[in-house]
């Protein structure tokens, strides 16, 4: 069966890059595209009117936790300041041994809807960065569900990150349960790589730089090599992390995993930032942008999870001036690749005091094209004839719009994941008129909303001091709650 969609701006790939064809038409049968670019003369078996609309290869999101987002509000922890700009660890270093983790019923609904959030904002193909632990066929099985494209393992470490009754920060080594982790990764890869019919793919999921002994880092490397498969690692993230490399390991994290090998073309480094050509880091010795340009490695920046805690990556124009290849992801919520351009566009140009850095040309190849390098994949990010039929018809011409002669400006300045009105994953249509056509959104909501609240219940058990949530972040305004 083909189905034409037409009559909207259409971002065709021409072999070297994006070319968008004003009333253009895009065609696919099954799951791949036969035709891009201007009017499409043959036969269609459906037909969909994209007028007004920007027809557009689907998002690639380099960085996402299927978590459910419950800690993301820890993020700006208001009782904390001493975290030396790692302010997940506010959620992410308990009381050793007091944490109670989700159960398969929890665990299912707050997996459900990240993927369900992430993929009613444009976002086709999920990188799996790390998130909650066990129950893999069910995992496996809800991706196969919700129809999405996801490069996903679990994520292995053999450091531990606590703090005590004080709320002092320590690193804990536990080799076995690293091992035990690692062989569980291994047993993924091997069992699902390939899945949901090739939507579920691989990926070697080192946790934290910091996190894993150097032993660890190159037997992952060496896994990713032998099975052909990406590999990615949260690295220049904060300088808790950047001054612990040093003081261990004597170089930056950048350089560090480049002296390993662990830095090549299919690797992926989460966030960057903190590296020699931050201000912050104090540290002008070596170049680490020159380091991951020479390997090929990927970055994955995260602007506006960093922008929130008043930081940012110095910078993405700096970066691809010097060959990096930079992509996007966005790590906390929302999930909007859209907003994720514009956050991306706007904190390089102020950054570089130059307001024509960063076009809007760089940020929409960052959530397109440049993950396909990590990836090894020539059919994703890009809609020409033989690429999969994974395309988003994203609503433009309205007035919570501007008015505007350019779409892809349009896009990175004005719009949002919300005017994401199509989505098609595999030539399948899994967003239609905004809503899930797979499954009950109403219901993943609630169930995820229930299990994030149990969740939030729970914070004085593994929280030093026994404090909740409000007492963490306070609230905007006074909240009278329901009695």
């Amino acid at each position: 069966m083909r189905t034409v969609i037409e009559g909207g701006w259409v971002v065709a790939f021409d072999g070297t890059g994006h070319r968008v064809y004003e009333e253009g038409a895009v065609a696919f049968e099954g799951d791949r595209i036969v035709h891009a670019g201007g009017r499409h003369g043959g036969p269609a078996d459906v037909r969909i009117d994209a007028r007004g609309a920007l027809v557009c290869p689907g998002f690639i999101n380099t960085h996402i936790h299927p978590n459910g987002g419950g800690s993301d509000y820890l993020l700006l922890d208001e009782s904390r300041n001493d975290w030396r700009s790692a302010n997940y660890l506010s959620a992410s270093a308990p009381l050793k041994g007091k944490v109670q983790p989700p159960d398969a019923a929890e665990t299912a609904a707050l997996r459900a809807f990240t993927l369900l959030h992430a993929l009613r904002n444009g976002t086709t193909t999920v990188v799996d960065v790390g998130g909650l632990r066990g129950e893999w066929e069910g995992w496996v099985r809800q991706i196969e569900t919700l129809g999405m494209r996801v490069y996903t393992g679990p994520s292995f470490r053999d450091h531990n990150i606590h703090t005590d009754a004080e709320g002092r920060l320590y690193y804990d080594e536990d080799a076995e349960t690293g091992r035990r982790h690692f062989a569980e990764a291994k047993d993924f890869l091997r069992r699902y790589d390939g899945a949901a019919g090739g939507r579920v793919r691989g990926l070697v999921n080192p946790a934290q730089v910091e996190t894993c002994s150097e032993p660890m880092l190159r037997e992952a490397a060496a896994l990713a090599a032998e099975l052909d498969l990406p590999i990615h690692t949260h690295a220049g993230g904060n300088l808790l992390e950047f001054d612990r490399i040093l003081k261990t390991g004597r170089k930056t994290p950048i350089a560090y995993l480049a002296d390993i090998g662990f830095l090549t073309r299919r690797t992926l480094i989460g966030h960057g930032v903190f590296t020699t050509a931050h201000p912050w880091s104090h540290y002008p010795f070596g170049d680490d942008v020159q380091r991951l340009a020479a390997s090929g490695a990927t970055l994955g920046h995260c602007p506006y999870k960093y922008a929130k805690m008043a930081m940012t990556l110095n910078s993405f124009a700096r970066y691809r001036a010097a060959g990096v290849n930079v992509a996007l992801g966005t790590d906390t919520y929302p999930m909007d690749m859209v907003s994720e351009m514009r956050w991306a566009a706007v904190l390089a140009r102020v950054v570089e005091g130059n307001y024509q850095a960063c076009p809007p040309r760089d940020v929409f190849n960052a959530a397109t094209l440049a993950p396909c390098r990590f990836l090894g994949r020539d059919d994703l990010g890009r809609l020409a004839p033989g690429a999969k039929a994974d395309l988003l018809v994203v609503r433009l011409s309205h007035l919570g719009n501007g008015i505007y002669h350019d779409p892809i400006k349009a896009l990175v300045d004005f719009a949002c994941g919300r005017d994401v009105d199509t989505v098609i994953v595999d030539g399948k249509t899994l967003i239609r008129g905004g809503h899930a056509l797979l499954v009950d959104e109403d219901a993943v909501y609630a169930q995820a909303r229930a299990a994030v609240a149990r969740g939030w219940e729970r914070i004085p058990e593994w929280r030093p001091g026994g404090v909740g949530l409000d007492q963490i972040i306070p609230p905007a305004f006074p909240i009278e709650r329901k009695r």
